[in-house]
């Protein structure tokens, strides 16, 4: 399937990227990062992968959004798994998005290891603003999108990426963090 969002990248260029994008944050569980990291390093200009990366996001984030609010928990139990999400994982981000608001999709937009599906979901579940949904999405996306294609970029010009290497990992151990912090309050709690 990552083969295939490349493929679909090289062929359709910018528009490409968004659909790709769009079908990740909606409902096909391949990860973002192949994606950006993908389309910098086949040369796509920067500013068209964050424009359209960043639109295919929202807008696939938005669908993930609508079914959390209408239809999320009776589907995720019957097909979360052919998507990796299970019902855990949703009880956990809407807590977060319970406890957070915003923040908590603003949040869940920049962890690299959590997929940005369940985050929409748990967004539409707890009923959250759709306008602000949208804004936090968007930003939330966009120093995520920039990080990536900027890595995948250096890969193919051959220079050291060893600033975005370093930024990445650190991104990826915050996110750790913060998870780890959630789950280990929940634990607490019970």
């Amino acid at each position: 399937m990552n083969g295939q969002m490349i493929e679909l990248i090289k062929a359709l260029g910018d528009i490409g990227v968004f659909v790709a994008m769009f079908l990740e944050s909606s409902i096909v569980p391949i990860p973002s990062e192949v994606i950006i990291i993908g389309a910098g390093a086949i040369g796509i200009p920067l500013f068209s992968v964050v424009i359209f990366g960043s639109l295919g996001a929202t807008l696939g984030a938005v669908v993930g959004y609508f079914l959390g609010r209408y239809a999320a928990m009776p589907i995720i139990i019957k097909y979360g798994k052919f998507i990796l999400i299970k019902p855990h994982h949703i009880y956990k981000a809407e807590a977060f998005a319970k406890k957070y608001g915003m923040w908590s999709v603003l949040i869940g937009r920049l962890l690299p290891i959590i997929p940005f599906k369940v985050f929409s979901i748990a967004a539409g579940i707890t009923k959250l603003p759709l306008p602000s949904f949208i804004v936090c999405t968007f930003i939330g996306v966009v120093p995520r999108i920039i990080v990536l294609t900027l890595f995948g970029e250096s890969i193919v010009k051959n220079t050291k990426p060893t600033i975005l290497v370093v930024a990445f990992l650190v991104l990826i151990f915050v996110s750790y963090k913060i998870t780890r912090k959630i789950y280990n309050g929940k634990k607490n709690k019970r």
